[in-house]
């Protein structure tokens, strides 16, 4: 989420801004207790908020007014550590780093006044001045090119890297973040590699590569840990949590956030707050809706919609909680909430996945109009966020071969001779290149097909396992009862017949008990495979406990549903079980049932289950009718 970026980058400028200038060596005048908490600012974070105020109001007491070294390193520090908990105090903030830079604006640009530069943009972000924040940083990093700061070139990549990031421009992110990683490492600046090196992984996560991002945040959060910074550690588990989600281990995940959410209460309610709202939403994937919706409400209070970022996934994570449970225009409302503030901050991927679940919502709800136009408008976004990785990549090759071309044409204006040959090795070369970009461009559209090829088909891969016994392949407990309440509902609206068929194995337990689980589970298979071809197109087999299963049959009356129970029985007791276990036999005994005005599917199934019951009780491979 956008607002633990922001804390993260605040508290870390804030306790090591000052490493931007290593002035103090140079002052004649002695102040230790003012270079310990300046160093403290450099070296580790505070605790706390009202710790850094703390050190900042000794800090201001301690230094004299023309101490003017030490003055700059006390106005950035204040810069970084503003109260931003409401909108007017994010304001506020803007408004000081902004009369710091009228008071340092000559000369320009200077040190100070891209390190207020830098600090002004990180409170544009809260207030969804996007534009605005992209432009100062670009100009920040122009600006410390020109005069020679490595440092902060690479605070500015990072943090425009950063940005580019949470709203999904995922190219920009990682040529910002990389070049910033370089920097780094060249400076010999392990933490903020390491700061860096964090939202990299979170690039990488965000990308789709969340075994990528796991693997170096794991690094960090055990150096973090070792080197005792316990808020590095904890944005890292953070970080860790959503990694996991992305993973599907959604109970690691929660486990992960609830250890944050516990570390923040009483420092940071509103992050606090938003590690509710992560868990919410592994808490819906889980199925748990009434326990997201809760923990969602509760959230609410806290995250209000001037906390712009955590208050839009706030609202998605509501909506799609109401639509899990059937409310639709509960869930429409929150939408309409969620995609104002991702408009507001720019979020092309939220903003992708508003438009995604309100085409789901209308499907569901048969109003397929709009359902039409929300699924075109989500295929805009995702087509305008990928033409514009391309036209990216596109514009790096013109650049590129414009320059060797540019190249090439000056050198001849300077040898003035072999004009002939060289124009003709350089339309030779301009063909070469062309190629090599068409070809490029023809492996990057070639990987785009291949990452939806795949990202499809590990969709339907994950539909199946959702829906499909693992043993035996049909349908499993969850998905035979959903296909059943259809079957039910269907047969109230048309007045057609619906019959069921409840079988279950013979003495499976001394299956298991006399030869094994293995042999056990390979009889099951059998069962399954047998089932399948005998029923017909249209029926459906499901597996409801261990060797229970059920047969659907939609349209179908008693006497052809007990045909079939018969069928099924002769045909697996005449299977040839030896090619399983050598002296195994294997029977069924089933019950079977029509539906005759039952209120619901629990009635229905209680009425097989009597008539299994009493095929057992006739000495099993018998088949049972309820009437």
């Amino acid at each position: 989420m956008f607002i633990k970026q922001f804390l993260l980058t605040s508290f870390i400028f804030a306790s090591y801004l000052s490493s931007i200038f290593i002035c103090l060596s140079v002052d004649a005048t002695e102040n230790k207790r003012a270079d310990t908490i300046i160093t403290l600012f450099k070296t580790s974070k505070p605790s706390s908020p009202q710790q850094a105020s703390s050190l900042l109001q000794e800090l201001k007491k301690t230094i004299s007014p023309d101490d003017l070294l030490r003055q700059k390193e006390y106005i950035r520090a204040k810069c970084w550590n503003q109260k931003v908990e409401t909108n007017a105090q994010i304001e506020q903030a803007i408004s000081f780093a902004n009369e710091q830079l009228d008071i340092f604006n000559s000369p320009a640009p200077s040190k100070i006044t891209i390190d207020l530069t830098l600090c002004k943009t990180t409170y544009q972000r809260l207030l969804g001045q996007v534009d605005t924040t992209l432009q100062d940083l670009t100009n920040a990093i122009n600006q410390a090119y020109i005069i020679e700061a490595p440092l902060l070139i690479a605070h500015g990549y990072s943090q425009r890297g950063t940005l580019h990031s949470y709203q999904g421009n995922y190219s920009a992110s990682l040529e910002d973040l990389l070049t910033a990683q370089s920097h780094y490492e060249s400076l010999k600046l392990n933490y903020w590699a390491n700061i860096n090196l964090g939202e990299l992984a979170t690039s990488y996560r965000r990308f789709g590569d969340a075994k990528s991002a796991l693997k170096y945040q794991l690094q960090l959060e055990d150096i973090y840990i070792k080197e005792g910074k316990l808020f590095e550690a904890n944005d890292i588990n953070i970080q860790i949590a959503s990694s996991l989600e992305q993973l599907n281990d959604l109970e690691e995940a929660n486990a992960r956030y609830r250890v944050s959410q516990q570390f923040l209460h009483d420092k940071q309610p509103v992050i606090s707050a938003d590690m509710s709202i992560n868990i919410a939403n592994n808490l819906i994937s889980l199925g748990q809706y009434s326990k997201a919706l809760t923990l969602l409400q509760q959230a609410e209070s806290t995250i209000t919609p001037e906390y712009n970022a955590p208050y839009s996934f706030l609202q998605l994570y509501l909506a799609n909680t109401q639509f899990k449970l059937n409310n639709y225009p509960a869930s429409l409302a929150a939408l309409q909430n969620a995609e104002k503030a991702f408009i507001i901050d720019k979020n092309q991927r939220g903003l992708s996945q508003v438009l995604e679940l309100r085409s789901n919502i209308y499907q569901a709800d048969k109003d397929w109009q709009n359902a039409y136009q929300s699924l075109a408008d989500y295929l805009k976004v995702h087509l305008a966020q990928d033409e514009r990785v391309l036209t990216k990549l596109n514009a790096e090759l013109r650049t590129r071969f414009d320059t060797d071309r540019i190249k090439h044409e000056n050198d001849l204006l300077l040898q003035h001779a072999n004009d002939k040959e060289i124009q003709l090795h350089m339309l030779q070369r301009n063909k070469t290149m062309q190629i090599i970009i068409i070809t490029l461009v023809g492996i990057i559209l070639i990987l785009v097909s291949i990452f939806a090829y795949k990202q499809m088909n590990h969709k339907q891969q994950y539909r199946k396992l959702a829906f499909t016994d693992e043993l035996t392949q049909v349908a499993n407990r969850r998905e035979t009862y959903v296909q059943a309440e259809k079957c039910l509902t269907l047969c109230k609206k048309s007045q057609k017949p619906f019959s069921l068929i409840f079988f279950d194995a013979d003495y499976f337990k001394l299956v298991n008990d006399e030869l094994g689980h293995y042999i056990g589970d390979q009889v099951l298979i059998c069962l399954a495979n047998i089932a399948t071809k005998v029923i017909r197109n249209g029926d459906i087999v499901g597996r409801v406990g261990g060797e229970e299963f059920i047969i659907l049959l939609p349209d179908t009356d008693i006497e052809i549903a007990l045909t079939i129970a018969n069928r099924l029985l002769t045909t697996i007791e005449q299977y040839e079980w030896s090619t399983v276990s050598s002296n195994l036999t294997q029977t069924v005994s089933a019950g079977v049932v029509r539906y005759q005005e039952e209120k619901d599917l629990s009635e229905l199934l209680l009425k097989a289950d009597k008539a299994l019951y009493e095929a057992k009780a006739a000495g099993r491979n018998h088949v049972k009718v309820y009437l």
